[in-house]
């Protein structure tokens, strides 16, 4: 079974995740690894701006970090 994700990119992309709950996580990329590697499991959005991501208590800049959610 494939693994479905959207790469969250804005605010409107992370505000729909906050709002239905999906599971993200979050990934280091790297120019030797296609699809990056994975830097913590994550969880619920629960708040972001313009600059910084906070999932489940942690706090992830934005700029150095790709944040996928799943899709079920």
């Amino acid at each position: 079974m494939n693994t479905v994700y959207k790469i969250l990119e804005s605010d409107t992309d992370f505000m729909i995740a906050a709002m239905s709950q999906a599971p993200v996580s979050v990934w280091h990329q790297y120019n030797d690894y296609a699809e990056g590697r994975l830097h913590d499991y994550g969880g619920i959005v629960e708040g972001y701006h313009s600059g910084m991501v906070k999932i489940e208590g942690n706090c992830f800049r934005r700029d150095r970090f790709e944040f996928r959610a799943y899709i079920k």
